[in-house]
């Protein structure tokens, strides 16, 4: 049955084949879930850095139709990862429960540890669907346990890179794929765990896909399937026509690379045609001599920025790809040529999504400001010296998390993972019980978001106690200046880090008393102070990058992180003082930075309306005259 309305605008509505596509949906989904509950490690399972797909065979290719995703970065490079796999693969070499292994950047994977595993789905002998399922994993060799190889310059320095290779024959495991994988790792037994349980739902998914083929019929479900690509398809063309033509521009940087201290430019110029749009990057930095470019993959993450601002709510599969070309310039930023290394992709990913997040919102109203733009993962690994775990390897993985930014109708999301990723924090129980490791801190933290109409989301302090001596590596970038305010909005603070040697709670409680911290990196005043607005980077600090591997944080001992908010959005003079003086008595904002920042006098918690009026009316002539800006996000309480 076809339903049709006046009003419709893109495909019809088939009632069979919208159930047909959901039970897609609903398959993928439990495929996932299947993963969650068998997977070992933290990062697969508490993190949810995984994802799992169906892909169905076209005459255009291996197209993505359903999907589920716990780190959004994934869904938008499904549908390139399976061709570049195929095109190496003979399909007709295929049997029954083969599962092929690839973790080659060049052939698909976002970097060296996110793996891929597909697996052939025959109906009547012939491969018609592929299953895939994705997760990072804990460690698979190399000088950094985790994969965030800082200070590598080529791919022979980081982690074991298999071309696509056979995992299992049959759904039996092939012994020397296995061997390989397991002899060159500091954590087989978490790693051989979440292997399986990668096979372990794509197993489940061609079951329940199988049980949906015989109910609906092959035919119908691969229309389903082209239907759900039509139809995503369809509503991002809408989105994108909804936008007026043009070309618009952004620039960005990531602070440095972990080997020169040269800010790397991250350049884009949208162009919209219709219902159509070119993503060019032409003019980014040159392909970097550290680990933090990428390999191809803002071919398809930098199109989140899109998915999110005209088309937020259709389910992500090929046909969000469909209406969008991207240029990625070879030997660039966003496109590293072997052997560089491009381990480190956590911080080029969310700039590539804020330059052209920044770009549209030149051309539309209902936009956004930059998220924190960076995710400051912070690795773990050790031999663990606790009675009863004596001699054990481990490894264990913290997200900080920041803010994203403010919108054109609301405050930024707080306290969360950047966009690339959408992945939840640690389970903080389980890093404890798994890891010699206290998770002591980790909340939101006063005056981290930028200032704005609609502020950003605020930033958040992440402070872990070692119980043995511990390695930490450390990917973060948005050191020098915090996330840009977009349409008027002030930025976001930047990031820090501070090491504190013998910890303890009672005296090192406050995250903003910094007696007894020894700084890392971050933006400093000659007093040892944070001050992103006049300070130094990295005075006074043990690093001037924030890529840097193997600190060795001694038992006791303690490291701390601050990550700032995502941007403001709009003019904060134009912000309700009724929210503004909100934000103050739930200690999100001070006294003091509603005052420089919003134009609010806050007397005894409430707003003093003509004090107000007065501070505002002068700050707005300050900045006619250019001798007023909007102060980036800062605490004003700093004790050192």
């Amino acid at each position: 049955m076809t339903i049709t309305t006046p009003e419709t605008t893109g495909p019809a509505v088939d009632v069979e084949l919208d159930i047909l596509r959901y039970g897609l949906t609903e398959v993928a989904r439990e495929m996932l879930d299947s993963l969650m509950r068998s997977a070992f490690s933290p990062v697969c399972r508490d993190i949810l850095d995984c994802t799992v797909v169906i892909h169905m065979r076209t005459d255009e290719g291996w197209e993505a139709a359903a999907l589920w995703e716990g780190c959004m970065q994934h869904a938008f490079i499904a549908p390139h990862i399976a061709n570049f796999v195929m095109d190496d693969w003979d399909i007709d070499t295929m049997r029954p429960g083969d599962v092929i292994f690839t973790n080659d950047p060049w052939r698909g994977s976002l970097h060296q540890a996110d793996v891929n595993l597909f697996r052939p789905v025959f109906v009547d002998g012939r491969v018609e669907f592929l299953l895939q399922s994705t997760s990072h994993l804990v460690d698979l060799g190399g000088p950094i346990p985790g994969g965030f190889s800082n200070g590598a310059q080529t791919h022979f320095e980081e982690q074991l890179k298999l071309p696509p290779t056979l995992l299992y024959a049959g759904d039996v495991p092939v012994r020397p794929t296995f061997n390989f994988l397991l002899e060159n790792n500091r954590v087989p037994q978490l790693v051989l765990g979440d292997l399986r349980a990668l096979h372990g739902c794509l197993v489940v998914g061609e079951r329940q896909l199988q049980e949906l083929i015989t109910r609906g019929g092959l035919d119908q479900v691969r229309a389903a399937g082209r239907y759900a690509i039509d139809a995503t398809e369809a509503s991002m063309r809408r989105g994108i026509a909804s936008i007026p033509d043009g070309d618009y521009t952004a620039e960005d940087f990531l602070d440095e690379d972990g080997v020169t201290d040269e800010p790397i430019p991250v350049n884009v110029t949208v162009r919209v045609r219709g219902d159509s749009m070119e993503i060019d990057f032409s003019g980014s930095g040159r392909q970097p001599l550290g680990n933090c470019g990428t390999a191809w993959c803002e071919a398809g993450r930098c199109i989140e920025a899109v998915k999110l601002m005209v088309d937020p709510s259709t389910p992500v599969n090929s046909g969000t790809l469909r209406p969008i070309d991207v240029l990625l310039p070879a030997g660039s930023v966003v496109q590293v040529l072997p052997p560089s290394s491009c381990s480190s992709h956590a911080d080029i990913g969310p700039r590539a999504i804020n330059v052209v997040s920044q770009a549209l919102s030149q051309a539309v109203e209902e936009s956004f400001a930059p998220d924190t733009g960076t995710a400051l993962y912070v690795g773990f690994s050790g031999i663990d010296s606790r009675p009863g775990h004596e001699g054990t390897p481990w490894g264990a993985y913290g997200l900080a998390g920041g803010g994203w930014g403010g919108t054109w109708k609301e405050d930024g999301v707080s306290f969360c993972v950047v966009p690339i990723g959408n992945c939840r924090t640690s389970v903080q129980e389980h890093v404890e019980i798994e890891s010699p490791l206290v998770v002591v801190q980790h909340e939101i933290v006063i005056d981290t978001a930028g200032a704005g109409q609609f502020r950003g989301g605020l930033g958040s302090v992440y402070s872990v106690f070692a119980e043995s001596d511990t390695l930490v590596t450390v990917v973060a970038d948005r050191l020098r200046r915090g996330a840009p305010g977009s349409k008027g909005g002030g930025a976001g603070t930047s990031a820090y880090g501070w090491y504190i040697t013998n910890f303890d709670l009672g005296t090192h409680g406050d995250p903003l008393d910094l007696r007894g911290a020894e700084p890392l990196f971050g933006m400093f005043d000659e007093d040892g102070r944070p001050d992103p607005n006049n300070g130094e980077f990295g005075r006074g600090a043990r690093y001037t990058s924030g890529k840097f591997s193997n600190l060795l944080v001694k038992a006791g001992d303690a490291i701390r992180f601050v990550i700032g908010g995502g941007g403001g959005w709009g003019d904060p003079l134009a912000r309700d003082t009724a929210r503004v003086a909100a934000d103050v008595r739930k200690r999100l904002v001070s006294a003091e930075f509603a005052a420089a920042a919003y134009g609010v006098v806050i007397t005894d918690g409430e707003v003093d309306e003509a004090a107000t009026a007065q501070r505002r009316a002068h700050l707005a002539a300050e900045r006619e005259q250019g001798r007023w800006q909007v102060p980036v996000a800062n605490p004003t309480t700093w004790i050192i």
